[in-house]
Formats: structure tokens, sequence, C-alpha cells
């Protein structure tokens, strides 16, 4: 075993404990020492993202015995024009149908998702019973000047070019860079913009724990649409981080290191307390 430091935060980990991290699998399951629930954790990415963005973190609970999910969502991993006629109902139906098949194959689940990934994390959190939820960055609002802006650009243009990822330290952001899409397309910005009232209205349909990290200097999501969904969310147990050396993309940044050891405290604290989602794992094969 091997312990780590607990990281205290806000109102949460007051008492302190420590993370005990299995010994990492070769696979993407649980660890067959455990007396514990198989955990589960699906991490989502961002518009324009892909798996690379969520990998670190995904790795880190895999190296603690934990099956994780790092899906892909339609659209995106190709050319960006494959994104064009792709928009909300596509990507929540995709989050749903991955969560469902992670259910059968886990007691309990946790989602986890950035900016966009974040929100469709929210939403199914409000349609699904899973065991927690941490936003990174997810918007409810975003600016008020984006959907006349992107109305007006889609008038000219599909795609306008996207300049740099949002990404304060210059040592991450040139390791990441060849992952960046070069354009961004208007059409599935319009249609993330155009769910997030819907998704305001949701969210105090949500009873599982929740963890919403936000960035006071972001540049893409306003830090006041975590605090807003801090407020509006239904959890009787949610947690609001407010991270102060980042940018947008808080699990490559200057914090990624407190991103991650926050998530974890955050999914073994509640994994052991969680509602198993099936009871019947000890009767499978191997």
């Amino acid at each position: 075993m091997v312990c780590y430091k607990a990281y205290q935060y806000d109102d949460m980990l007051k008492q302190g404990y420590v993370i005990m991290s299995a010994s990492p699998s070769p696979h993407n399951s649980h660890n067959q020492y455990s007396s514990g629930p198989i955990i589960g954790v699906m991490l989502v990415h961002g518009l324009n993202g892909g798996r690379s963005d969520m990998q670190e973190l995904g790795d880190l609970f895999l190296s603690h015995g934990m099956v994780t999910e790092n899906i892909l969502l339609p659209g995106h991993g190709s050319q960006v024009r494959d994104m064009l006629p792709i928009g909300w109902p596509e990507w929540s139906q995709a989050v749903r149908d991955e969560l469902r098949a992670l259910k059968q194959r886990c007691d309990v689940v946790f989602l986890i998702g950035h900016s966009l990934g974040g929100a469709l994390c929210l939403h199914t959190a409000a349609h699904e019973k899973v065991a927690g939820v941490i936003t990174l960055c997810a918007p409810i609002h975003m600016r008020p000047w984006m959907m006349p802006a992107i109305r007006l650009a889609k008038r000219f243009t599909p795609l306008l070019p996207t300049l740099r990822e949002d990404v304060r330290d210059p040592v991450a952001r040139r390791r990441y860079t060849r992952d960046v899409y070069r354009w961004t397309p208007m059409a599935p910005v319009e249609s993330m913009l155009q769910y997030l009232p819907r998704l305001r209205a949701e969210l105090p349909q949500i009873k599982a724990p929740a963890l919403i990290i936000t960035a006071v200097h972001d540049h893409v999501v306003p830090a006041r649409d975590g605090r807003e969904i801090y407020r509006l969310i239904g959890s009787e147990e949610k947690h609001l981080v407010t991270l102060r050396r980042s940018y947008h993309v808080v699990m490559k940044d200057h914090d990624r290191e407190e991103v991650f050891a926050k998530a974890m405290a955050f999914v073994q604290r509640h994994a052991s307390g969680a509602k198993l989602h099936r009871t019947n794992h000890n009767d499978q094969t191997a």
C-alpha cells in the first residue's frame, strides 16, 4: 500500500484522512484483493477535446483499482467537420448509454466532466442514479454575448479558428498543443448554448453528492457559472472549489495536482457509503 497525504478542503475534509492506493492493475478492472464495492469512474471531455484531456485523471483512478471509462463524444476524434451535424442530443445520449454500460460492470459509478463534459454529467445525474458527480469548469450561462456572436458567425462560416488552448502553464500548453483542434465548429457550440437554460432547470433534480470546481481566471467559462451550479444543484452534500492559478483546462494547468487530489478524495469518501447500483457481482465468474 502507498499512502498519500490527505488534502483537506473547505467544509469537506476537516478531519483529514489517508488515500490508500492498491497496486496498479494492468487491466481496466477492480483489484481482485479488494473487499469493497467495484467503483466505476466515467470521464467526459469538453467540446473540441478528446480522451487525452482526461487521460491523466483516468490513470489516477485506474491505479487505485477503479474501473475507468474515458469516453469519446460523438463527432470528436476525427476531422472537425465531422462535428458540424452533432449537438447536445447526440452527446447526452452517448453519455447515458456509456453510463448504463458501466453500471453493468460496477457497483457504484461516478461522473467526472470538463466544460461541456461537465454540463453533460450534470444533465445525466439529473436523470440517472450515480454515486457522485464532479464538474471541472462546467458552463451554465456562459457569457451573454456568445449566442448572438455564434449565430452571426454562422451566417458567414461554419468554423472559426481556435486561437490556443486555455492553459496558463506555458510548459503544459506546449505539451498539449498537438491535440488541440485548429478550428471550432459554430453549430455544436450553438447547440450547447441552447440547452443551458434547460440544464439550469434540471439542477435541483440532482441529489447525488457533487464537487464543483471552477477557476477564477477561466477565459472560456466564467467562474460565476460554477457558483451558480453550486447554488442551484439539489445535492445535500455539495462542495465548491475555486482555483486561482489556472485557466479553463484545469486538469492540465498549474492546479492539476490539486484537482486530482480532491477528485480522488471525493470519490473515495463517497464510494463506501453509496447505494450500490447492482448487488450480484460476487456471483459473476472471472
